[in-house]
């Protein structure tokens, strides 16, 4: 590989930052989500929470993959396909949906366990690589290193497969006996490692593209390329957006359930 010949890169530490605090975001929501969705799993309110969920993890990872490629600054004229970066969200909740459908569908063993990761961790890796493909560096041609690739996909596989656990396990029966701050600290605790598991997997898979330049004139150098603010600031938005309305829905479901609990009190004691 000439190296000389490569794009110069250089990375946006506010950017990678807000990326981490979308991951943890999402990853925490959809910790709470798993308990109602696991419980009421064979009923008609369990749709609702498991598609909340998918929803909001794999618009978490998309969000946080979205604000994470912004964080790559290259000095040239950048832009993004909108149809395929479009196409990328769509295909990790696609795949995350039925791969939580998977994990709930019956008793915990390793091979469910194992085939729900692996297909929440397909569905991560092509939104990623598809993501990347819709970033478009016109006079570059993008090569391939593979020992990142492959970890990559480890990474997404391994990050599903523990995510999942903890899912189920917050569904469980342990979870029921456990003390609200406890749990609360478990999930806040789990949020913050899922989070950080998240961005590994999107900063190895960015790793394993680099640009070569191969039309100087095409390429177009720019002292600081694109300005994507705007980008970042409504990718920003609409995920706390989003996240923010799963929270509301928790609170309002956790206040109809403290109320239902009041009501039956009240019942027996007359």
């Amino acid at each position: 590989m000439d190296h000389g010949n490569m794009l110069h890169t250089q990375w946006n530490t506010s950017y990678i930052v807000l990326s981490y605090v979308i991951a943890a975001l999402a990853s925490y929501v959809s910790l709470e989500l798993a308990g109602r969705a696991g419980q009421s799993f064979k009923t008609t309110a369990s749709r609702f929470w498991l598609i909340a969920q998918a929803l909001v993890l794999g618009y978490g990872i998309w969000a946080m993959h979205f604000v994470g490629m912004l964080a790559y600054q290259v000095d040239a004229a950048a832009s993004f396909s909108v149809g395929l970066t479009i196409f990328s969200g769509l295909i990790a909740v696609a795949l995350i949906y039925p791969a939580l459908r998977l994990l709930h569908g019956g008793p915990l063993t390793p091979v469910r366990l194992g085939s729900a990761a692996a297909l929440a961790g397909l569905g991560i890796v092509v939104m990623h690589y598809t993501g990347m493909a819709a970033y478009q560096l016109p006079g570059t041609e993008a090569q391939i290193v593979w020992f990142p690739l492959v970890a990559s996909i480890l990474i997404a596989v391994g990050a599903s497969a523990v995510a999942f656990y903890l899912f189920r396990l917050l569904s469980s029966s342990w979870a029921e006996r456990q003390p609200r701050l406890t749990l609360t600290g478990v999930k806040i605790g789990a949020g913050l490692v899922m989070g950080g598991a998240v961005i590994g997997m999107h900063y190895t898979g960015m790793a394993a593209l680099q640009y070569r330049v191969v039309d100087e004139l095409k390429v177009g150098l720019a002292a600081s390329g694109v300005d994507t603010s705007l980008l970042a600031l409504l990718v920003g938005v609409v995920s706390f957006l989003l996240i923010g309305l799963a929270v509301t829905s928790l609170l309002m479901d956790a206040g109809r359930s403290i109320d239902s609990g009041e009501m039956d009190f009240t019942s027996a004691a007359d």
